[in-house]
């Protein structure tokens, strides 16, 4: 069952990111006929691509992550790509539970656009948030241990799966879905990887034991298969999904990549016009996209 609702939350939220804002620009820029008469009356025309023979620093950055990493992390990307689909359910999860659970004000949430809230959220420091002990110290280390637990049994390493579970928990996490809604939690930021990543060793020697027992609990395989789920649940959800695409003969190819996109602000007046204006680092936007086609 728990297969199948990954599968529907898969294809509900399921998207692409093959356009970049330069695409947008180019097709617009050559649509566009000037109309201005106090700008010249003639116009470079448009290079093909758009950017090409003008300042290196108007070149998007495109670097693919996948090309980046060795093959063996081919499982782990696909893995985390449905890790994701999963965390965004479950900011709608706890967006419908109570204030008193969540800490989140919702008239207060409501006086700022969603875009405006993260960017505040992140560029505030860390604050020592008041929710449930159980929550910080129990609920958000098993999170970690999830975490790491998927990249175990994605063949990472000890070191690999604790930095995997510490770039789920904080950059996806607290400086991702969960901040546009609230401020990244010092506690969140240290104890869901570190006591995560240590309870998520201890969830994987658990699983090589019950491998070699062949699966089987108490004489139960029925046992022996939920154990599975809770040691690993979200490597066996992954797997489900996984699984029932292939019925469908649908073999999605996922692409990790970062891009760099130019400011608003410091968009030239006509991209046609070669400009001579440099376009730093802190110039740039930085965007992580998820492809899957």
């Amino acid at each position: 069952m728990s297969r199948w609702i990954a599968f529907l939350l898969f294809v509900t939220l399921s998207a692409s990111a093959d356009d970049t804002l330069y695409d947008e620009l180019k097709k617009e820029q050559s649509e566009t006929t000037l109309s201005d008469t106090s700008r010249p009356d003639s116009l470079p025309s448009i290079p093909e691509p758009f950017y090409e023979n003008r300042s290196p620093d108007y070149v998007p950055y495109y670097i693919n992550v996948n090309d980046e990493l060795p093959p063996r992390y081919k499982n782990l990307i696909g893995d985390s790509v449905s890790l994701q689909f999963l965390m965004i359910s479950s900011i709608g999860f706890l967006a419908i539970l109570p204030d008193s659970i969540t800490n989140w004000n919702a008239e207060k949430l409501k006086e700022r656009s969603l875009a405006q809230r993260w960017k505040d959220n992140v560029s505030t420091t860390p604050v020592w948030d008041n929710d449930n002990w159980m929550i910080n110290y129990i609920g958000h280390p098993i999170s970690g241990a999830f975490y790491y637990s998927l990249a175990r049994n994605d063949g990472m390493t000890i070191g690999e799966s604790a930095a995997f579970s510490t770039l789920m928990s904080t950059f996806f996490w607290e400086y991702g879905y969960e901040s546009f809604a609230e401020i990244p939690s010092i506690q969140d930021l240290i104890f869901t990887p570190l006591l995560g990543s240590i309870l998520g060793e201890q969830m994987f020697t658990l699983q090589k034991k019950l491998d070699q027992a062949g699966g089987v609990v108490f004489g139960s395989k029925t046992l022996g298969t939920i154990s599975y789920f809770i040691l690993d649940p979200l490597g066996d959800i992954a797997y489900g999904i996984g699984e029932t695409l292939n019925n469908f003969n649908f073999d999605a190819d996922v692409t990790m990549s970062i891009q760099t996109y130019p400011q608003a602000k410091t968009l030239p007046y006509d991209f046609r016009v070669p400009q001579e204006d440099s376009l730093s680092f802190r110039e740039r936007e930085y965007g992580f996209v998820i492809t899957i086609r």
